[in-house]
């Protein structure tokens, strides 16, 4: 069971884009707080019409920004910044940038190896020019064999 789910492509389980939650790199503080109140992150792309991923931004992004300095644990690096946060703050002031991606082909065994490497829980499925395509999220894959294992019984 477990190796024919290592073997599932991306594509074949992927969140769909028109499913995915994004938003512009220049996209308002205020739009970025309405969108992630919705949900834990939203890719960044450059414009709605390429869709090439630049980065994304979670709600740890945030923290990184609001967590008063005497209250930040080692783990989480820089400086207090703030004072960036305003009305004019856009999305790319406090997004990841060059998140971990993965293409359509990837193989779950794939995935997983990248949610293990690199301690994180979302990718984002793009094409060979970085367009989104949509996202694969640990809960998906939770999901797949968990269906998986119930038909099987």
């Amino acid at each position: 069971m477990m190796e024919e789910l290592y073997r599932i492509k991306a594509k074949e389980i992927m969140i769909p884009v028109h499913d995915t939650l994004f938003m512009e790199e220049n996209a308002t503080w205020a739009e970025f707080l309405s969108k992630l109140s919705s949900r834990a992150h939203a890719w960044v792309v450059n414009n709605t019409e390429e869709m090439k991923v630049m980065g994304v931004v979670t709600e740890h992004d945030m923290l990184r920004y609001i967590i008063p300095p005497e209250q930040k644990r080692e783990r989480i690096l820089g400086a207090p910044r703030i004072e960036m946060l305003h009305e004019e703050s856009v999305v790319q002031d406090i997004m990841t940038h060059n998140p971990v991606v993965c293409s359509p082909e990837e193989t779950v065994a794939d995935v997983l190896k990248k949610f293990s490497s690199f301690n994180i829980r979302r990718l984002a499925v793009v094409d060979e020019n970085k367009r989104l395509l949509g996202e694969l999220i640990i809960q998906r894959l939770v999901k797949n064999l968990r269906y998986k294992f119930l038909n099987t019984l």
